[in-house]
């Protein structure tokens, strides 16, 4: 763009327009400004043109001359009071230095938003296992339970439950001590061996857990098996999968169960329940879980290195198989994350807390079982 002559897109004002304005360009030269539209062009001199601020945030430049004195043109492009004619002119220094002030404080203004904006983000960000953890409270048990029979349904069909009455009695020597000793005042813990050749478990909203058979067949001892039993218990009382489900529903939903009635948000939760299998535990609800499931042990004298030992061996195989052929260890580490983590905290627990025993004799031969099972499926 040469010094002779800028464009910039605008407009004008005049009664005799269609609603009184029409848009246009604008045309600056050392000697005029004209204001070219479909109505024609009209022209103001330089000399005597006035120049003023006005709209929001003062956007708009507004230009008048006496000789048009039913004309006013207008345009949102600052950059019109850089053109040469009018950088030299005194009488436009203020109108810069007002769009300057204006640009910077818009500026400033959209900067300490957009901060708060983040601040708020970041607090929502960090609140929101805490908001979580305070709407599943609120959560009638009996609404927790509908919820972990529907996930458990979808996730675990009744012909792939061992159901075997004698498989069941020895199992029941496994859980029972444990659970007795929980005492939960909330849930009344139940127990399924889910037909499943992958090493995992899970715990589900209500009480309702699942050990699957390649988890039972693949332990040592019946204390590896308890271990990973006190590990869900605690998903349970911890209430992670529920907390994990109010997360899904939404900062909106958990909002307004904060404030409000939690009967809007159950219904939804209900309805999302086949998706808590997909869901996977923090770090922090894992090490949670761990946490309480080692009190859980101590409180029923198991011995808990079993839990340790089940950990180490599933991260064994996992360092040891490399990626073609990982799927039993990674059905346990995609659900339950950073083992090594957890393993040398759980060894730390056992050091300061469990002392050397005596730990409780399990009344149950666990090869004997494990055989026993490994019938019943090969049948």
């Amino acid at each position: 763009m040469g010094e002779s002559q800028w464009q910039f897109e605008g407009g004008g004002f005049h009664e005799s327009l269609p609603e009184g304005r029409t848009a246009g360009t604008l045309e600056v030269s050392p000697v005029s400004v004209k204001f070219v539209s479909d109505a024609g062009t009209v022209e103001m001199p330089v000399s005597g043109l006035q120049m003023e601020l006005g709209g929001s945030a003062n956007r708009m430049l507004f230009l008048k001359h006496p000789e048009q004195p039913d004309w006013t043109f207008f345009t949102t492009d600052h950059a019109l009071m850089e053109h040469p004619v009018f950088a030299r002119d005194a009488r436009m220094a203020g109108a810069r230095s007002s769009v300057r002030r204006t640009k910077w404080m818009s500026r400033a203004s959209a900067l300490t938003f957009l901060g708060i904006v983040l601040a708020i983000a970041l607090g929502l960000w960090w609140a929101k296992d805490p908001m979580a953890a305070a709407v599943a409270g609120k959560i009638p048990v009996e609404m927790e339970q509908k919820i972990g029979d529907a996930a458990f349904s979808a996730h675990a069909p009744a012909n792939k439950l061992v159901t075997e009455e004698a498989i069941l009695e020895d199992f029941k020597k496994l859980s029972d001590p444990l659970i007795e000793a929980v005492e939960s005042e909330r849930y009344t813990f139940e127990f399924h061996i889910l037909e499943d050749t992958t090493l995992n478990a899970f715990a589900l909203p209500g009480g309702k857990m699942a050990i699957h058979t390649g988890l039972i067949l693949k332990a040592e001892s019946a204390e590896e098996v308890l271990g990973v039993m006190a590990h869900e218990m605690a998903h349970v009382e911890l209430q992670h999968s529920m907390r994990n489900l109010v997360e899904m529903v939404g900062l909106y939903g958990i909002t307004s169960a904060v404030l409000g009635d939690v009967s809007g948000i159950a219904a939804i939760l209900v309805n999302n329940a086949p998706y808590l299998m997909q869901m996977k535990f923090s770090r922090d609800h894992e090490r949670e879980a761990d946490a309480m499931g080692f009190q859980y042990l101590m409180k029923a004298n198991i011995d808990p290195r079993g839990m340790v030992a089940f950990f180490e061996k599933i991260q064994k195989e996992h360092d040891e198989a490399g990626a073609p052929d990982m799927d039993g260890a990674l059905s346990m580490l995609s659900t339950h994350p950073a083992t090594k983590e957890r393993i040398a905290n759980l060894n730390a627990l056992i050091e300061n807390e469990a002392g050397s025993g005596p730990y409780r004799i399990i009344d149950l031969d666990f090869e004997a079982f494990q055989e026993k099972l490994k019938n019943i499926l090969n049948e």
